[in-house]
């Protein structure tokens, strides 16, 4: 079976899709990732070259919603965490995707305060903003694959004691979910990677 140009595209963009979350979602970078074209989920290409705040009002012009707050989400992270393991044993996939960071939530709220709008670690938006929401939507899927439907008990969340601060923005990274299925013995399991927590409300970034 031959691939279509465009299937071909995307085969070989998986792999960058990949590399740039690895560095998105890492603790620190050592260097400033290289700018270039990344496939939008769209089917498009990204651009970017352009200047970070052109970039970032095309995004923000795309995107339907301009919100001012974190919408849903939970008060602490102990409940987002309950609320989390209440959507896997509901098996509800839109529950689950309200608890994460939304594309105008990364627009308005998330993005404008990261280390990402500046050199050395200058990177559009959309090449930040894709392959989070690839990893985000993969790791949905994995946890309602193996967990979906099934009797969740929240036994607690640990988290570290270092967080990152970006504006009005707090990052906390780390956290492991102790919990268990069933009547089998508790585990502890980081089933998320890190929370963002702004005027009061948190929700996962992936």
């Amino acid at each position: 079976m031959r691939l279509s140009p465009l299937s071909l595209r995307r085969a070989r963009t998986a792999p960058l899709l990949a590399i740039l979350a690895t560095v998105i979602l890492a603790a620190a970078c050592d260097a400033a990732p290289a700018r270039g074209t990344a496939d939008a989920p769209d089917g498009g290409v990204v651009d970017s070259a352009l200047p970070i705040p052109e970039l970032l009002g095309r995004l923000r012009a795309a995107t339907a919603d301009t919100p001012t707050t974190l919408a849903g989400g939970a008060e602490s992270p102990v409940r987002l965490a309950r609320a989390l393991l209440a959507a896997l044993s509901a098996h509800d996939t839109t529950a689950v995707r309200a608890l994460v960071m939304s594309r105008g939530e990364f627009a308005w709220l998330y993005y404008p305060h990261t280390k990402f709008t500046a050199p050395p670690y200058e990177l559009g938006p959309d090449l930040v903003w894709i392959p989070l929401y690839a990893a985000s939507d993969k790791g949905a899927g994995r946890l309602l694959a193996r967990y979906g439907g099934q009797a969740l008990r929240f036994d607690a969340l640990t988290c570290p004691d270092t967080v990152t601060t970006e504006g009005p923005n707090t990052i906390v990274s780390g956290c492991a979910v102790r919990f268990a299925t069933g009547d089998s013995a508790a585990r502890d399991l980081r089933i998320f990677s890190s929370l963002l927590s702004r005027d009061g409300r948190y929700k996962f970034i992936s």
